[in-house]
């Protein structure tokens, strides 16, 4: 997985370097830095502190944040786009079965209270995915902390090549909310974020900083991927509950502040169901002592 990172950083610079796109390096150094400092200090503690779960701990956190660092830069160097937005043909489904997203935040803007605890749980996925890293380290649980950063990764490559090849941003910039309706759920994914998605797709962003980095991959969902990580890892922990809960609520957070089609769930849930079997297939379930010492 480390090598996975550096083979994505490589192609980054070479991607950002042959489009001439304009990165702030400097910017996203500091968590590029943390990141192998992360790793280092775990592969210290593991071979000569014999700390092996601090080493779990810091390599996973580490591991996560290096890839999501050039991941975010892959994606935005990517832009503006060429391939039509699909985002017509995902409404046209979605209405068969009845849904409308903008109905759908009409309706939450009612519950304004509701609004506020979706918004929170949606903005705390990384964070679930931090702490769910902490968890299975602390309990040596090798095997799933391992199944789980690999997919993770190996998701987010998935997600990000389909949505080059069927790009869409959701239904957030084709559709008209009332400006009460956003204040009342504070929603994430409002009609001026939509806009901004819109831009992004026809001219792309100056420079690509963290400044301007904000989740643009609509179709499949990586929201409801990764609450679907956090619950499927975290079985046969103390976790797992509160995981479950987590993953029902993301479902109508993601589809109203996230502002996703219906079809981006279930998307998402292939995705994850991919790459999962995936992960079991090539990660054995019992990590011998003695390999993940040397590893």
């Amino acid at each position: 997985m480390v090598g996975m990172i550096l083979v994505l950083g490589i192609v980054t610079v070479l991607l950002t370097s042959g489009l001439d796109r304009v990165v702030d390096w400097l910017a996203f150094l500091p968590g590029i830095v943390a990141s192998l400092m992360l790793i280092c200090v775990g592969a210290y503690g593991r071979t000569a502190k014999s700390a092996h779960r601090l080493a779990l701990c810091a390599i996973g956190i580490g591991i996560m944040m290096g890839f999501t660092a050039f991941a975010s830069i892959f994606i935005f160097a990517l832009f503006p786009l060429h391939n039509p937005l699909i985002d017509r043909h995902l409404m046209a489904v979605d209405a068969i079965v009845g849904y409308d997203w903008a109905h759908a935040t009409e309706t939450l803007s009612a519950y304004p209270t509701l609004a506020v605890a979706l918004r929170y749980l949606y903005n705390s996925s990384l964070l679930q995915m931090g702490l769910l890293i902490v968890i299975l380290g602390s309990l040596d649980r090798q095997a799933a902390l391992h199944r789980f950063l690999f997919v993770g990764m190996l998701s987010l490559i998935m997600a990000v090549v389909i949505w080059v090849l069927w790009p869409s941003i959701g239904p957030s910039g084709f559709a008209t909310l009332a400006p009460e309706v956003q204040a009342r759920t504070g929603l994430v994914a409002s009609t001026q974020m939509g806009a901004y998605l819109i831009a992004l797709v026809e001219t792309g962003p100056q420079v690509i900083s963290p400044a301007v980095i904000t989740g643009v991959v609509a179709f499949p969902s990586y929201h409801i991927i990764m609450a679907l990580m956090v619950w499927w890892y975290s079985r046969g922990t103390l976790a797992v509950l509160p995981a479950a809960i987590a993953m029902i609520g993301m479902v109508p957070a993601t589809l109203t502040h996230g502002g996703h089609h219906l079809v981006d769930l279930l998307a998402g849930a292939v995705v994850f169901t991919v790459c999962a079997w995936v992960a079991a297939s090539v990660i054995p379930l019992e990590i011998p002592r003695q390999s993940a010492a040397t590893a």
